[in-house]
């Protein structure tokens, strides 16, 4: 007697498709209500859709997303992407996390701030974003992308840390990987992602930015006593 297994595929995401699967992708705004005006103000930011390719779904050089009609708002489409409801339906973003090193190789790490509306409050990176639909931050191609993402990286570590980009200059960034997970957050929130890796070794960095709740240096190679 033999078992069968039953596989359930997601649909593929395209620029035909989308309007499709995700119908209500421009009225979700009031999944917000209640949350920090400042996290609600990032929420008006567009991510990167792609396919299954990690193809960007469109032309994204604008501030409006053009794989998309013009009902499909910028800030309903971020917020859209964080909701568990699509990202089940494999709603999937572009992302980057910075991994900054000093120079007795400690890792930078981050606590998100309690008013983050994914995961707040945990201990997370040096920083984790997203590029935008803006120039510079787009691409197709992989090196492309990744130039891209570089400058988004830029951005973030000055809004998040205060880091300016004179202190991390875009050719010391170290591409490690790319990788693809699904992350939930809550039961309304989660993270569903394809991610480029960056390590940036530094002597010292000065931060000066409250987005973030605290910053912790992690001693790389080394345990504790029994560990």
């Amino acid at each position: 007697m033999s078992a069968t297994t039953t596989i359930t595929q997601v649909e593929p995401i395209t620029a035909q498709s989308i309007l499709r699967l995700f119908p209500d992708i421009d009225t979700s705004s009031a999944e917000l209500d209640g949350h920090d005006e400042e996290q609600i103000r990032l929420m008006d930011e567009v991510c990167i859709v792609l396919d299954e390719n990690d193809k960007p779904i469109g032309n994204f050089s604008k501030k409006i997303c053009r794989c998309l009609p013009p009902l499909y708002r910028c800030s309903a489409l971020t917020i859209a992407g964080h909701l568990m409801t699509n990202i089940e339906k494999g709603l999937l973003h572009r992302a980057f996390s910075v991994f900054l090193f000093n120079s007795k190789n400690e890792l930078l790490l981050q606590q998100r701030a309690t008013e983050k509306i994914t995961f707040p409050d945990m201990w997370t990176n040096t920083c984790c974003s997203h590029p935008l639909g803006i120039p510079g931050e787009g691409g197709v191609e992989l090196a492309e992308a990744v130039a891209g993402v570089k400058r988004a990286a830029q951005r973030k570590l000055d809004h998040e840390l205060g880091i300016k980009a004179a202190q991390v200059p875009i050719e010391n960034f170290k591409f490690l990987t790319r990788i693809h997970y699904k992350a939930p957050s809550d039961g309304k929130w989660g993270e569903h992602e394809s991610e480029s890796q960056f390590s940036f070794p530094t002597r010292k960095i000065l931060t000066s930015s409250t987005h973030f709740s605290r910053l912790h240096p992690l001693h790389q190679g080394r345990r504790r006593p029994g560990a």
